[in-house]
């Protein structure tokens, strides 16, 4: 379990001296997964979902998460659970707050004071709570345990999508003109978080049918959720089209960079184990693109391990011919652009 200690500010400037990363962030991710526990001590049944997730689900912390998501089936009692979790240390009481959504998603959320040990006052983490039915193609257990948790005795463990399965999940969240986060309603922070878990998911990845399953589950729910005249290859279009204004750096879609420039500074902060910019950013979105591209075109993700084949090719594509300079400085993703270019080229001629 997670000791007492893990609370306290000699632990989280011991963190913040290793990472020269913000104290009052690494607080809340060590408080965020407290929060998890204590949920978890409660025997109130959940798949722990979103971004702080991945502080489980990878081994390297790279995302510092600073809010807790779950999900529970449909008429689950969560108020009685949520009283006991807000009783449990290191929290001191909790509330609602209501939300009037644009939706039909039935979610709940729910604030979590503690004592911050950095702000010297109290502070909260945010728990949303999603009432739905499971999309995930596969679960697994995950203790709650990594790098910058100190812990003693034996590990609660809880339920979390594979890898695979919040890679599916995360790229319905990363089309912020249709079902993901939108762009243009001052979430430009919350729009590069799935960016950038996508980035990292990718690499991690082993099972692309999985992937692909849990994808057109959930795109599937968010479109009735939204009430879109849509279809999921609206939404993976999105995702390739608001992917390439990154990897363009506004060349294309100069309206809509300036504000992922800004979820790109925002997001920087939050990263616990490398740089992020600009320029990182239009280099990894050429791997997000071919990922779309092969769920669009239901064709099997394949890595690259030497981009020397690819590097003679030319891009055809229009929209993709504008980032034939990727390939001076990052030849292994100027060779993912290539096959996604293959993919795209013969989806397009088709469709």
């Amino acid at each position: 379990m997670i000791s007492k200690d893990n609370y306290g500010e000699d632990h989280i400037k011991q963190l913040q001296l290793k990472s020269r990363k913000d104290p009052q962030l690494i607080e809340r991710a060590l408080y965020a997964l407290g929060l998890l526990e204590a949920l978890r001590l409660t025997g109130m049944e959940f798949i722990f979902k979103g971004g702080s997730c991945l502080m489980l689900l990878i081994p390297q912390v790279m995302r510092l998460s600073t809010d807790i998501d779950i999900i529970v089936t449909p008429g689950t009692d969560v108020e009685k659970y949520i009283a006991k979790a807000s009783c449990l240390f290191p929290f001191i009481r909790y509330e609602e707050q209501v939300r009037i959504g644009k939706n039909n998603i039935e979610k709940r959320h729910f604030k979590f004071t503690y004592l911050s040990p950095i702000r010297k006052q109290e502070f909260y983490i945010l728990l949303d709570v999603l009432f739905e039915e499971n999309h995930y193609e596969e679960l697994i257990l995950r203790k709650i345990e990594n790098k910058l948790l100190l812990t003693e005795g034996e590990n609660l463990s809880v339920m979390v999508p594979s890898i695979n399965c919040i890679l599916g999940d995360k790229l319905t969240a990363f089309a912020p003109h249709t079902t993901g986060v939108p762009l243009r309603a001052n979430k430009d922070l919350e729009v590069m978080k799935q960016f950038y878990d996508i980035g990292i998911l990718i690499k991690e990845h082993t099972c692309f049918l999985d992937v692909q399953k849990t994808y057109k589950s959930i795109v599937v729910s968010e479109i009735a959720y939204r009430g879109l005249n849509i279809n999921y290859k609206d939404v993976l279009n999105d995702t390739i089209a608001s992917s390439i204004v990154i990897a363009s750096r506004g060349s294309i879609g100069s309206d809509d960079y300036p504000l992922y420039l800004d979820g790109i500074r925002g997001v920087a902060t939050h990263i616990f184990s490398e740089r992020f910019s600009g320029e990182i950013a239009s280099y990894r979105a050429a791997n997000i693109i071919y990922m779309a591209a092969c769920l669009l075109t239901e064709t099997p993700y394949e890595s690259i391990e030497r981009y020397d084949e690819y590097v003679k090719d030319t891009l055809e594509q229009p929209d993709l011919k504008l980032l034939s300079k990727i390939k001076k400085v990052h030849p292994l993703q100027y060779a993912y652009l290539v096959k996604a270019d293959r993919l795209l080229s013969e989806y397009r001629r088709t469709n």
